[in-house]
């Protein structure tokens, strides 16, 4: 068990440590959008933080169900397929399936950078402080029901394992923008040189 709450909470620190680091990159970044369609890196921390906000809710009212259980329970037993459920759940941080999201997720793109920052941090001190509550095992007494990927019931360790593959999955989508971003930027500066060459050359025929 201390195995498998040592996991999720690398999974939390990792993914948590990563996201603040976007708060630190170029305005211009932040903000480009390879198409109107598609969301810029501030909107893709808006809507990390308003899924988290949601997945929460149900993880700590489980938190407090799983500790009253606990009381009336002597023994917790991992089941012999355990570890199959968290490599259902690995497949959240890929691309390999689509995700329709609710319109309660989209984000508005109006939220200040700082206060998205601050709520992220609340966020993972609270699935830090779950965890601490839940160190022996308790995390087990409670099922509910995911409906992405068809992962079915998942206890709370593993829906907040499910918090951070979520996120590792906006993560990627980030990078993917920089990536775009870096590009568009080259293919800029490619166009600007290319049009300074012919008078560059006129300039050099000149002077000969």
């Amino acid at each position: 068990m201390r195995n498998v709450i040592q996991s999720v909470r690398e999974a939390l620190l990792t993914n948590f440590r990563e996201l603040d680091t976007w708060f630190e990159k170029d305005f211009d970044l932040l903000h480009f959008k390879p198409d109107t369609n598609q969301w810029n890196i501030r909107e893709v921390l808006e809507h990390i933080s308003l899924t988290n906000y949601f997945l929460l809710l149900i993880i700590n009212k489980s938190t407090r169900r799983a500790l009253e259980r606990k009381r009336a329970t002597n023994t917790i037993i991992l089941p012999a397929d355990y570890q199959d459920k968290f490599d259902k759940i690995d497949v959240i941080g890929s691309r390999s399936f689509g995700w329709i999201r609710p319109e309660h997720l989209e984000p508005s793109g109006l939220q200040d950078m700082r206060d998205i920052r601050a709520l992220l941090k609340q966020q993972f001190a609270q699935c830090m402080y779950n965890l601490s509550l839940l160190k022996n095992g308790e995390g087990l007494l409670v099922l509910t029901n995911m409906s992405v990927n068809h992962l079915g019931k998942l206890d709370i360790y593993q829906y907040i394992y499910f918090l951070t593959k979520h996120i590792e999955r906006h993560i990627r989508q980030m990078q993917r923008l920089a990536g775009e971003y870096a590009g568009a930027t080259e293919d800029d500066a490619v166009a600007n040189d290319s049009v300074s060459a012919p008078d560059e050359e006129t300039e050099s025929m000149l002077l000969i």
